[in-house]
């Protein structure tokens, strides 16, 4: 529940709901909708944002893990009057029409982070048409003349301080939402400078400094796993608001004599045995700075899962405490006496990635060693924060939990994210690597079109500005450089959507050969140790493409259609039939994989193995998969999609252009379904 539906220019969709829990449906409407239209439910049908009150929380809707600012209509200004009470109404309005109708392309959604952005440029909006009753010859303007009248626009542009391209977003979409609903017309923004500024890609973290990141986080986490059994039970002490106080504040506390006091800092430490766990880094000295402590041990952890996996920031955060998948990959190597040579490997890190979906969407991501140790650390002081909270250890529970609870009165405390903002990690050992001029050198090969000598950011000297983005740029230039990780590797693991985008993660990885193992004398060249984790990204990323696109459609019972469908149907029956055997079927997907001559990922039909571009895909016509030679259609994914267009039908005029397309869509599913699915049925 907790995600952005798709539809068709809106931000919500009945259909995704069960009857009577989601949003109100706004339909053709055309004026305001009531005082008590719902835009937004909780997962237990609650109302977070009613039309006319003043108050909207769009939180049940987010795609991020952290939260989002609720959009509060009466602080916008320091007084009350009837002119900020017509402002208030038309900002309502604004975001309504927005939310419902000024979604663009065939799966164009809006997003909750972009509709508060949308709001704070309002906002801003709303201040400056009060602020020109001090100017006699203009006096207090509305939202409707500031967007028709260019010399208005022009003035707020100069004069308010916010992200013009947003603005440019909000214009945009307010001229989808069309004359006839809003009743005007508004300025159209290419005529003004509201173009988004250029900017670089994520450098590469160079060399010297990613080596060392990589023991430093390496040496950290493992100081951390050394209290992994531990962690638990000493956070949970702290629920006792005594425990961990010094003994003369106990003692002025009149706790009753020595006997009745808790152990101080230094003696709770001593008593789990992690004194070598929180030292160095992770010291602390007062109750009050366990918190901080902790983040810095979740920073650890999450910095080595971008490291080794590549994944994003908030897929990170998404995490959930039941990440851990021990799926078999590579099956035991058993010698001829049946000693067991090479034991069965893969572990996955599962997580939800929304990017290019637009709903929260779970993916898979192998993971080595260092990634499984990170977890089980992070899964040792969620149990610990979870007592706090009150809440199960299930697939709803954060991974990172926030910690800020063990300061805080457990009253006021909502479970969410960790917060890891650059001013709340600056002082990790990890943000103080600085750069040499050599550093330098390297960044010129990386991107031979940015000036890094002259850029403030990267002076000699500063410490390196890390950000999570970093880690998955440099892994793909490091492993595409060193010609361990082809581009098909890559594109599965970062979850991109095509080659092409792997590519630009790798840009100019040949202009610098890189140092991801030894310098071999006798070689002449640089050498991965035998058991470096590319080898391992080399090996499952295949095997585990091929185990899911194996176990998805080999292993299920339910019949498939479609180009590779009717193809994998007929393997199906022979693997049935004993003619082939599923471990020889195994290898040459895997192999397949390899060479980058087959793909999976899951569709709204069914999945598709196509490998590269795919056009319809980027525009969302999820129909031309009927007609796919790589597509493999499901019947209860496409009654499901038929299902869905037909309630989507109705919120829809006859007469008009979405009609139109959502029934031509319901024609060629219902086609497909009676001349294939149908009769194979019968």
């Amino acid at each position: 529940m907790n995600a952005v539906v798709q539809s068709v220019g809106s931000l919500f969709s009945r259909s995704q709901f069960p009857t009577g829990s989601g949003p109100d449906n706004a339909s053709q409407r055309y004026g305001k909708p009531d005082p008590d239209f719902v835009l937004c439910r909780d997962e237990s049908g609650n109302a977070t944002a009613v039309y006319g009150e003043a108050v909207w929380d769009f939180n049940p809707y987010r795609l991020s893990a952290k939260k989002v600012n609720r959009i509060v209509f009466d602080t916008v200004f320091d007084e009350s009057g009837q002119a900020q009470q017509a402002l208030m109404e038309e900002s309502k309005y604004m975001l309504y029409c927005l939310i419902y109708f000024a979604g663009g392309g065939r799966l164009g959604t809006l997003s909750v982070s972009t509709l508060n952005q949308y709001w704070l440029v309002l906002r801003r909006a709303m201040q400056f048409c009060i602020e020109q009753k001090h100017k006699p010859l203009v006096g207090t303007l509305s939202l409707q003349q500031l967007f028709t009248i260019p010399v208005y626009l022009a003035a707020f542009i100069r004069e308010k301080v916010f992200d013009r391209v947003v603005l440019a977003g909000v214009l945009r979409g307010l001229a989808r939402v069309g004359e006839e609903r809003l009743g005007y017309v508004v300025v159209n923004p290419n005529k003004f400078d509201l173009k988004r500024p250029d900017s670089n890609q994520h450098p590469v973290i160079p060399t010297r400094i990613y080596l060392n990141l990589i023991n430093l986080a390496g040496d950290l986490l493992d100081q951390l796993y050394e209290g992994v059994g531990r962690l638990e039970s000493f956070i949970g002490c702290f629920g006792d608001e005594y425990y961990g106080i010094s003994y003369s504040v106990q003692r002025n506390l009149g706790l009753g004599g020595r006997a009745n006091y808790r152990p101080n800092i230094t003696q709770a430490l001593k008593d789990h045995r992690l004194t070598s766990v929180f030292s160095g880094e992770f010291a602390f000295a007062h109750k009050r700075s366990l918190q901080t402590a902790l983040l810095q041990m979740q920073y650890v952890v999450k910095t080595v899962i971008h490291l080794y996996t590549g994944m994003r920031d908030q897929e990170v955060l998404r995490m959930s405490y039941n990440c851990l998948s021990n799926q078999i990959v590579r099956q035991a190597l058993v010698d001829e006496q049946g000693v067991e040579r090479d034991k069965p490997q893969a572990v996955n890190v599962l997580s939800t990635t929304t990017k290019f979906t637009g709903y929260k969407k779970e993916g898979a991501w192998f993971a080595p060693a260092e990634v499984v140790k990170a977890v089980e650390v992070a899964q040792a002081i969620c149990r610990g924060l979870a007592k706090f909270y009150k809440i199960e250890l299930n697939d709803c529970c954060p991974l990172f939990l926030n910690p800020s609870i063990v300061g805080m009165t457990r009253k006021s405390a909502e479970v969410g994210v960790a917060n890891f903002d650059i001013h709340r990690t600056k002082n990790s050992a990890l943000r103080a690597m600085p750069i040499q001029s050599e550093d330098l050198q390297e960044l010129a090969q990386s991107d031979p079109t940015r000036d890094f000598y002259n850029d403030p950011e990267f002076l000699v000297g500063q410490s390196w500005s890390l950000t999570s983005h970093q880690f998955r740029r440099s892994l793909a230039f490091y492993g595409s450089s060193s010609g361990f990780l082809s581009l098909p590797t890559l594109r599965t693991q970062f979850k991109h959507m095509t080659i092409e985008m792997s590519r630009y993660y790798a840009n100019n990885y040949e202009k610098l050969r890189t140092i991801f193992g030894y310098y071999d004398e006798k070689k002449k060249d640089f050498v991965l140790p035998s058991n470096h984790f590319a080898f391992e990204y080399q090996m499952a990323i295949p095997m585990s493409v091929a185990n899911q696109l194996i176990a998805d459609l080999l292993m299920n019972d339910e019949p498939l259609f479609g180009g590779t469908g009717s193809y994998m149907e007929k393997q199906k029956e022979r693997v049935k039939a004993g003619e082939i055997h599923i471990e020889d079927m195994r290898s040459e997907t895997e192999q397949r994989v390899k060479n980058g001559a087959i793909s999976y990922r899951p569709t709204l039909l069914g999945g598709c193995t196509k490998v590269g571009r795919c056009d319809s895909f980027l525009l969302g016509d999820y129909t031309e998969c009927l007609s796919c030679e790589g597509a493999i259609i499901k019947p209860t994914k496409l009654n499901a999609a038929i299902e869905d267009a037909k309630n989507e039908l109705s919120n829809y005029a006859e007469d008009s252009g979405e009609y139109q397309i959502v029934a031509g869509d319901i024609e060629r599913l219902m086609v497909f379904k009676a001349r294939l699915v149908d009769t194979v049925e019968l």
